[in-house]
């Protein structure tokens, strides 16, 4: 039973986790019905709630995970391994691709078309909303992603071991929600499990929550920029 209410938490993590990323794309599909007062005060709101569940999340895994692993610090050495994580995850998204158009004459996989067809909501748009979707790509969505799909199911059902089993389960449950299709949902696992092997390196969530950050950054920049 005490198995099964685990299971249940990380779930209630996993829809907190998209509902965080739902939120601004919705409000960049219907920005039109807001006021240009309430616009800002729903970005507002949006940042608040997003710090509130990040600090609230951090809090709680540091209750669940080892002191070691919180207390370990982030050296130079630390960030050029995460960057190396960051260009194998990166080829991996590369020839993925290459192998998607091949074989099915898709240009990109379903999510990142989705990510880019956002894209032409910007102009003439309420900047504010291009803000906090770019800040969602870029900072927010991977944090947030990497403590509910990676950190807290590790801790609660796993107990903290990060072995092979940890590693696929929780890298294929990563994968569902980004893919459509077999081939995307074997290039999401492969990028996933690259993220989860930065993360049992030190145990650390820091690491994968870094490599990735570096890996989405680029699309939040370039998205950002078409919004100016």
């Amino acid at each position: 039973m005490k198995q099964v209410v685990q299971v249940l938490k990380v779930l209630g993590l996993i829809i907190l986790s998209l509902f965080c990323n739902i939120l601004p794309m919705r409000l960049l599909m219907i920005q039109d019905k807001f006021g240009a007062g309430l616009k800002w005060l729903v970005v507002i709101a949006y940042v608040i709630f997003i710090g509130v569940v990040i600090t609230l999340l951090w809090k709680a895994y540091e209750k669940k995970a080892p002191l070691k692993h919180v207390e370990q610090k982030m050296g130079m050495k630390d960030i050029g391994i995460a960057f190396l994580y960051f260009l194998a995850a990166r080829v991996v998204a590369i020839a993925g691709t290459l192998i998607i158009q091949s074989l099915t004459g898709q240009e990109t996989t379903a999510n990142d078309a989705a990510l880019q067809s956002l894209t032409s909501l910007f102009e003439g748009g309420f900047f504010g909303f291009t803000l906090i979707y770019c800040l969602l790509v870029g900072i927010f969505g991977p944090i947030i992603e990497e403590m509910a799909y990676r950190a807290f199911p590790t801790a609660l059902i796993f107990k903290g071991k990060l072995g092979l089993l940890p590693g696929l389960v929780t890298t294929a449950v990563f994968a569902l929600p980004h893919a459509t299709t077999v081939l995307e949902f074997c290039l999401y696992f492969c990028i996933g499990f690259i993220l989860y092997l930065a993360y049992q390196r030190r145990g650390n969530i820091k690491d994968s929550i870094l490599v990735h950050i570096l890996n989405n950054l680029p699309s939040a920049i370039v998205f950002l920029l078409m919004g100016l």
